[in-house]
């Protein structure tokens, strides 16, 4: 990639008489058409100019590593450039990408504005670990992508910082950030508590143990504890929704209040170790096996950050496990206490079902002129979130699948573009809304005004929880989401194209059509 945008000599962008600069749109249209993808019939960039201005100074800002990406791009900078809005942009190119979107992102600079930054592998990367993945093994060359992804992202977000920014979004190029308005195929929203005669059962986990009754296929029982004592449900009626704020009923017509046992830990932590008592942090489960470094160890006096076995009582998935959280003490086979190190001190709160679903049905619709970072901003200064908006947002995904919609006509697309060549307006039938199988893992969006520097160094944890201390560790409940991310699958065409890690299931027709299945709602 350039080390730099274009300059005022490239005879596309010129200075006027104030000292502004200003664009020759022919001359850039000109210089940048030929690489533009096929499927997009015109210039996404002079077609979002077409459109009412959203004036904001601050803007959102986006990092993006793309491979093979150029048929995609396009359409994801001109939604972002105006639902964000989007104003600054990082973008890194794979090794192993067979194309360059240099003429897409010099197009966006000149016509639109957009401070866009190409970069190196130098910016980001140690040395032992650039260029492309040397393997013939997938799975080794797939985690030579994460390595790649993670310390990118922790760099593009400390670059922002650097730079004064505050909002910074991280997904994909097949992933658009939408409002979570209220509609009526959502997921169940989950209660604050139990209704009225119906028991509450704590420390609960699920059991995927399949029946029959009367010919018909019935799984799930679950176990946990109620007033104090153990108990294991029945077969569930295959209608239960099996999450935390529900109810759910048993074949023996016992109903069931499923506690979130993850806001009730949090709500009675611990904020440090009560004196004298080692903090342990880092856990790790190897099977019955539990490893930790430790602090302040006044049992065996190791050193800080030693890696060390506790020896516990706990059986895989047992109560007494499902208990462990930050913020807690623990007790081991030799009557050894310690603290759990509180983690999630800085996450966002999960806010009440009441106040989430006032804050969602308070959202606008998109093209409504109002922005993200204007919902943002008015829900950190007077609503539901006032006072306690997080600097890490997780942001449920739902995938959209390949069945495509027949009535994507020019009537949803701007004046000269055919709404079949966006992925937004072809693909509409998606995954059931909070189905994790289909769905799977959230992404974020992250205030890095808010986060220290030194938060900032390193590898990320993973793109889908970047922070250990600033992102929730629990996904996301769809129900209690302000924003969403669709996740498109697109054509076949599309989907195998990228030359990526996964290329060998890329080419898999067969895997493509699995995957689209569930996506067809």
């Amino acid at each position: 990639p350039r080390a730099a945008p274009p300059t005022p000599a490239d005879g596309a962008a010129r200075r006027d008489r104030d000292g502004r600069q200003t664009v020759d749109r022919d001359a850039a249209s000109e210089r940048v058409r030929g690489g533009m993808p096929h499927r997009i019939a015109g210039n996404s960039a002079a077609a979002t100019a077409k459109m009412p201005a959203i004036n904001h100074e601050e803007g959102v800002s986006a990092c993006l590593l793309v491979n093979d990406e150029n048929p995609r791009l396009p359409e994801w900078i001109a939604y972002h450039y105006r639902a964000l809005p989007l104003r600054s942009l990082i973008v890194a190119v794979d090794p192993a990408s067979r194309s360059s979107p240099d003429e897409i992102l010099i197009q966006w600079f000149t016509e639109m504005g957009l401070d866009v930054r190409p970069w190196s592998e130098k910016r980001y990367l140690p040395n032992q670990m650039r260029g492309p993945c040397k393997s013939n093994d997938p799975e080794k060359c797939l985690w030579h992508h994460r390595d790649r992804q993670q310390y990118f992202i922790m760099k593009c977000m400390a670059e922002f910082k650097k730079l004064n920014k505050t909002w910074v979004l991280l997904t994909d190029v097949d992933e658009y950030l939408v409002y979570n308005r209220i509609r009526g195929d959502d997921p169940a929203t989950p209660m604050d508590e139990a209704p009225e005669g119906i028991p509450t059962i704590s420390n609960w986990k699920y059991h995927n143990e399949v029946g029959s009754v009367d010919g018909v296929n019935v799984g799930g029982v679950i176990d946990g504890t109620v007033n104090g004592k153990y108990l294991r449900t029945d077969l569930l009626d295959p209608r239960s929704e099996v999450a935390y704020g529900q109810v759910v009923e048993d074949l023996g017509h016992n109903k069931y209040f499923l506690r979130d046992d993850v806001a009730y830990l949090e709500s009675n932590a611990l904020e440090e170790a009560p004196p004298g008592v080692p903090t342990v942090k880092d856990p790790w489960f190897a099977k019955n096996l539990f490893y930790v470094r430790m602090y302040n160890d006044t049992y065996d006096n190791n050193e800080d950050g030693a890696f060390v076995q506790i020896k516990m009582d706990w059986e895989i998935g047992d109560e007494k496990r499902r208990s462990f959280y930050g913020g807690h003490l623990i007790t081991d086979i030799r009557n050894r206490t310690y603290f759990v190190e509180n983690e999630h001190r800085l996450w966002p709160p999960r806010y009440s079902a009441k106040d989430s679903l006032a804050a969602r049905a308070r959202l606008p619709f998109l093209g409504s002129g109002r922005t993200v970072l204007d919902v943002l901003k008015a829900e950190a200064r007077e609503g539901y979130a006032h006072g306690a908006l997080g600097p890490c947002l997780s942001v449920p995904r739902l995938l959209y699948g390949s069945r495509e919609d027949e009535n994507a006509t020019n009537d949803t697309a701007p004046e000269g573009f055919d709404g079949r060549h966006f992925v937004t307006m072809r693909y509409r039938w998606h995954a059931n809304k909070g189905e994790f199988e289909a769905s799977k893992y959230g992404k974020t969006i992250i205030d890095v005004s808010r986060v220290p520097m030194e938060a900032l160094s390193g590898k990320a944890l993973n793109i889908h929880r970047p922070l250990t201390y600033y992102c929730r560790k629990d996904p996301v409940k769809y129900a209690i989401s302000l924003f969403r991310v669709n996740h498109y699958l697109d054509s076949f065409e599309a989907y195998s194209y990228r030359n990526d890690a996964r290329s060998h299931l890329r080419q898999c027709k067969e895997c493509y059509e699995k995957k689209g299945s569930g996506a067809a709602v």
